[in-house]
């Protein structure tokens, strides 16, 4: 069974680490990011929704942008699942309330941190739904770096001895097994899947 991927966006490193363990305990769960900074998080609305099951996000992280980005994340994807992480739930702003599936308190203790988890996992949102993202093909793997590196399709082509036809075909196939069509997204994939390291990719 495919494991259910997390990202975890919380600017306190402690308290990030804190959950990253907590997640990759349970069964069938994966953290595939870590995120600080509430620009990042727009980033990954915009390029990463099609293999992101759940979304687990600091109150910290919520500004203005953060209804318009919920709603996008949705529409883009309906099966994400948010979970916000809060000293107080009075911190979550009320119009925002509606896109949480669950609600963690950082005064929770590890086991009731570990059922609100394991009833999200377990939830029909969730639960055998997790996005099987084809396996890329050594090659695909190396274009996909190309291109979040920045190279154009001939140099591409001609680092890598082929025609630019096949490196553009190589692309197409590329954006139909992750269902990512943007360069963005396919950047912070790459990103994730540590293809190329975060500097690379800015």
């Amino acid at each position: 069974m495919s494991k259910t991927k997390f990202i975890v966006a919380e600017p306190v490193f402690l308290v990030r680490k804190g959950l990253v363990n907590v997640i990759n305990e349970l069964p069938n769960a994966s953290v595939i990011g870590e995120l600080e900074l509430t620009k990042s998080i727009t980033k990954l609305v915009t390029g990463t929704s099609n293999y992101v099951d759940v979304l687990v996000i600091s109150s910290d992280l919520l500004d203005e942008t953060s209804q318009f980005s919920f709603k996008r994340l949705k529409t883009k994807h309906e099966r994400v699942v948010i979970i916000v992480v809060t000293k107080d739930v009075k911190d979550i702003p009320i119009e925002l309330k509606s896109f949480f599936s669950e609600i963690v308190l950082l005064s929770d203790s590890k086991s009731t941190v570990h059922e609100k988890f394991k009833k999200i996992l377990n939830s029909s949102n969730v639960a055998h739904v997790a996005h099987q993202v084809q396996v890329l093909s050594e090659r695909e793997a190396q274009i996909l770096k190309d291109v979040a590196l920045g190279l154009s399709n001939k140099e591409i082509a001609d680092k890598n001895f082929i025609s630019p036809h096949t490196v553009i075909t190589h692309r197409k196939n590329i954006t139909k097994k992750l269902g990512i069509k943007t360069v963005s997204g396919l950047t912070i994939y790459a990103i994730l899947n540590k293809l190329i390291g975060i500097d690379e990719g800015n």
